[in-house]
């Protein structure tokens, strides 16, 4: 009897090896995968001197003084712009919003890869008043938290759409020094 529980131990414990390192060695994979895909789209932002991923302004508008716009925290003013679903409408008390739109799947499972813009647009007309694109890699590592996120370029105050576009916006006075 001693015999067979030894022997069931041994295998368990085989067992269980081997599937540890069948996890790390997904592991490893994973990361290189992640890794070789950064680069990628850090080398994408990088193509033409960064001019491809940049931030376009068309027009500068000052934005409502409505507290759809703006809050006023203790500590400070902040300003906030509207999401929309491309096409859709939010109401007249919305004149600016924010579209988001994925224009490029570079990769679809895991990790996924896409290439997005981010636009305000004036709702009256439609018109685009200011645009960036970015790319994003999301996912790609198991594990509990596979929410990672590597987006490029990354976000500054002088890339953000908001201050660039509204005249009022709270930041404008630290993207014009």
């Amino acid at each position: 009897m001693f015999r067979t529980i030894g022997l069931v131990l041994r295998w368990s414990a085989l067992g269980v090896l081997v599937l540890v390192a069948l996890y790390i060695t997904q592991l490893m994979y994973s990361s290189h995968v992640v890794s070789r895909w950064d680069a990628k789209i850090d080398a994408l932002c990088a193509a033409n001197g960064g001019k491809d991923v940049e931030t376009r302004v068309y027009e500068t508008v000052m934005a409502p003084e409505t507290k759809e716009y703006f809050s006023d925290l203790k500590s400070a003013r902040s300003l906030f712009v509207p999401s929309r679903s491309v096409g859709t409408v939010l109401g007249p008390q919305y004149p600016y919003v924010m579209e988001t739109r994925v224009v490029e799947v570079l990769r679809e499972k895991d990790p996924s890869v896409v290439k997005y813009v981010e636009r305000i647009v004036r709702s009256s007309d439609n018109k685009v008043l200011g645009e960036r694109f970015r790319y994003q890699r999301a996912g790609g590592i198991p594990g509990p938290d596979p929410g990672e996120i590597r987006t490029c370029p990354t976000d500054t105050l002088a890339r953000r759409l908001e201050p660039n576009v509204f005249l009022n916006h709270p930041l404008r006075a630290r993207l014009e020094k």
